[in-house]
């Protein structure tokens, strides 16, 4: 059978007109990750917001299919082609740069906006954003039967979403519960862990020739150096931190990442 015949409907979201922009989000987040900015975005591009394989709306790869990057890759790309979309500009969170990142490989992005995407580590490191990830699943877990009464009030916001953003007061209560809920539900939380975002899978992306910026928030507890690392391996890429952001900074700083994206359309544009 065609590994590809396999590969699921992923749960989509679309709005806005102008050049399409597709919106991927980090491990275990599901598209409300991106609403802070979302309504903006939609005002200048033709958004497309897509969950994940086994996350948020969309279902889980099936059992033979392992979810690394290239499988996860697989599915976005089959989606775009469902969706008769060739070559979008994308902006992607985490998991879902690194996914940003191989479409630009594989020459389906017209520009790219990686936000802290993980990248060449050492064991040490890998280990210890395991146990991030982990103690955040337990955490959420947890909470998730309180979190619309109790991410009502900044404080707790604040300080349960700490693992991904800095400024959590600045996420709406209800887009903070979702989150919450989310990494605490998502459906192939641990296979997306032990094959997407832990094992090391740096790619040749010398074949990567669109225009690429690869930011990171000063206060990002999660990626650390990789993503320096990876602005290093892709050739041309621009590289920005984030000041006073975490590792998912849409919330935090969400003017400044619509700005990245216009700088990458822009530059597309005059090529």
């Amino acid at each position: 059978m065609d590994p590809s015949a396999q590969l699921p409907r992923l749960n989509v979201h679309r709005e806005g007109t102008g050049p399409t922009l597709v919106l991927l989000p980090g491990l275990a987040s599901p598209i409300r990750e991106f609403g802070t900015v979302l309504p903006a975005l939609a005002r200048r591009y033709e958004v497309l917001a897509l969950d994940l394989p086994g996350q948020g709306g969309s279902p889980a790869l099936p059992a033979p299919l392992r979810p690394d990057v290239r499988a996860l890759t697989d599915a976005v790309e089959r989606e775009l082609d469902r969706q008769e979309i060739s070559m979008p500009h994308v902006l992607g969170v985490s998991l879902g740069g690194r996914i940003a990142l191989e479409l630009a490989r594989r020459h389906r992005a017209a520009s790219v906006v990686a936000i802290a995407p993980t990248g060449p580590v050492t064991p040490p490191e890998r280990a210890y954003q395991a146990a991030m990830f982990v103690s955040a699943r337990l955490l959420t877990r947890a909470l998730a039967p309180v979190a619309g009464p109790l991410l009502r009030f900044a404080v707790p916001r604040t300080a349960v979403l700490g693992f991904l953003r800095v400024r959590g007061w600045r996420t709406p209560a209800d887009e903070a519960a979702a989150l919450v809920r989310e990494f605490a539900t998502a459906e192939d939380f641990w296979r997306l862990l032990r094959y997407a975002a832990l094992p090391e899978a740096t790619l040749d992306y010398r074949m990567v020739d669109c225009p690429v910026v690869i930011a990171l928030g000063t206060q990002d507890v999660i990626a650390g150096s990789q993503s320096a690392c990876l602005a290093a391996l892709v050739p041309g890429a621009r590289f920005r931190l984030l000041p006073f952001a975490g590792h998912s900074s849409i919330a935090d700083v969400p003017q400044r990442v619509i700005a990245l994206v216009a700088e990458a359309v822009d530059a597309a544009a005059s090529r």
